[in-house]
């Protein structure tokens, strides 16, 4: 009987919810009782990027994945509907975890991530058990060369600018580097996973929706409570 159990809560569920307006996907696995982690994903990708772990881990753990708005496979709002920055995202965030009524829960970062999930911690404090920080830069610091052209943009937010951060970012070859870079043995990673990430922005509208939430928002650290990371904490790329 007990295993039955296990292997009902290790299927994952695909669902949406409203919030605001906005027709938010998420990925669900795991009992209601056990401890929940709430699963933030990375920029150029969703909720996706965490099919293989979310059974994984669904035997002990209550699992959330939503997709940020902008992402994954729903609410794709244009420029005039929606703002895309990281205290906007985290706003959506949080009104997620009201409408589910998820109000203790431990947050997994990663990446975009990290500044979305930075800003739920530090709004509601009280409601987080832990962190689980993986490539999750908090400060200045931590933002190397990658960002340089990202700084310009900050800086001068001008169609130049920006389509350089297109040129860059919002490719099919920056996608396949995302999902290949350092891999020793590139055969293991399936193709159908850039191709289903290159199909979150490859649309002209999400192509200038995602260009602006990429660039747009101002240092994460600002956010962030008083107190250091230690020095494996800051991010090597993003």
């Amino acid at each position: 009987m007990s295993k039955t159990v296990n292997q009902e809560q290790r299927q994952t569920t695909h669902r949406s919810v409203n919030i605001d307006g906005l027709d938010i996907f998420y990925r669900e696995a795991g009992s209601a009782a056990a401890p929940m982690i709430l699963l933030l994903h990375g920029f150029l990708t969703s909720s996706h990027m965490f099919r293989n772990l979310i059974p994984k881990l669904a035997d002990r753990f209550h699992l959330v994945a939503p997709d940020y708005p902008g992402y994954g496979a729903r609410a794709n709002p244009g420029l005039d509907e929606f703002e895309y920055s990281f205290e906007n995202l985290a706003r959506v965030v949080e009104r997620f975890l009201e409408r589910l009524q998820i109000d203790r829960y431990s947050i997994y970062l990663v990446d975009y991530g990290a500044p979305v999930g930075y800003r739920v911690a530090a709004s509601h404090p009280e409601r987080v058990e832990s962190l689980i920080i993986q490539n999750g830069n908090a400060y200045e610091e931590g933002l190397q060369e990658f960002w340089n052209p990202i700084r310009m943009y900050w800086k001068e937010k001008t169609e130049q600018n920006a389509q350089v951060l297109r040129d860059s970012l919002l490719t099919i070859e920056a996608t396949k580097w995302q999902h290949t870079h350092g891999v020793r043995n590139v055969e293991t990673i399936a193709p159908d996973n850039c191709s289903t990430t290159s199909s979150c922005w490859i649309a002209p509208a999400t192509r200038t929706s995602r260009s602006s939430f990429s660039t747009a928002t101002e240092p994460t650290r600002r956010s962030i409570p008083s107190g250091r990371p230690t020095s494996d904490a800051t991010s090597h790329r993003h």
